[in-house]
């Protein structure tokens, strides 16, 4: 019999499942894993046995991957709790207002940029041209722009241009030790997901 998952936590483009009749199933979880990681539409897949979860990242519907997960006999949709139906409808409607407010704070910004161009203040200094060239890679994935950035800040460095303002260095500060603290979580979880299915073989 097809085993049933129930939506725990849902946002646009992540969700995770819970599979409660499979808890503790390592080889149920490792096959889950393997099978749906060769989906086209899932971007990042991790299970946990322990707590009889799965959490997929993906870039199109859900409903592609669950009818998927249905065809290899993996599971199927059950019905979603009320509660949580209404939790995911608020948070959709928080990360929506969010993502409009973005949309308008990046078309200021653009703006700004191309006025700042105009008067001829093209490039920051040093320390600001390499958090860029940082973010390029990291965030967006771009090795081109973190390559330009990069040599901006060696240009930068060599006439002297070093530092920004002080807030600025402490923000670069603060989302450092984020990004440090959220590399830890994933490397901790990865830690003890493979623990628990050596401990199982």
């Amino acid at each position: 019999m097809i085993a049933v998952a129930h939506i725990e936590h849902q946002l646009p483009g992540r969700v995770r499942l819970r599979v409660p009749s499979k808890r503790g199933d390592i080889s149920y979880f490792e096959r889950a894993v393997k099978e749906l990681s060769r989906h086209p539409a899932v971007r990042e897949l991790a299970a946990s046995p322990l707590t009889g979860c799965i959490t997929l990242l993906h870039s199109e519907p859900l409903q592609a991957i669950i009818d998927a997960a249905a065809d290899l006999i993996l599971f199927e949709m059950g019905e979603t709790k009320p509660g949580v139906k209404a939790r995911e409808a608020k948070q959709a409607e928080r990360v929506s207002r969010g993502a409009n407010l973005a949309g308008h704070v990046a078309a200021g910004l653009t703006g700004m940029s191309l006025f700042q161009a105009a008067r001829g203040n093209v490039v920051g200094n040093a320390a600001e041209s390499f958090w860029l060239s940082f973010s390029a890679q990291n965030m967006l994935g771009r090795a081109d722009l973190a390559a330009v950035f990069a040599a901006a800040g060696i240009w930068q460095l060599l006439r002297g241009q070093l530092l920004g303002s002080a807030a600025s260095l402490f923000f670069y500060s603060m989302v450092m030790r984020q990004v440090a603290a959220v590399e830890e979580a994933r490397a901790r979880n990865r830690t003890v997901a493979s623990r628990a299915m050596k401990a199982a073989k």
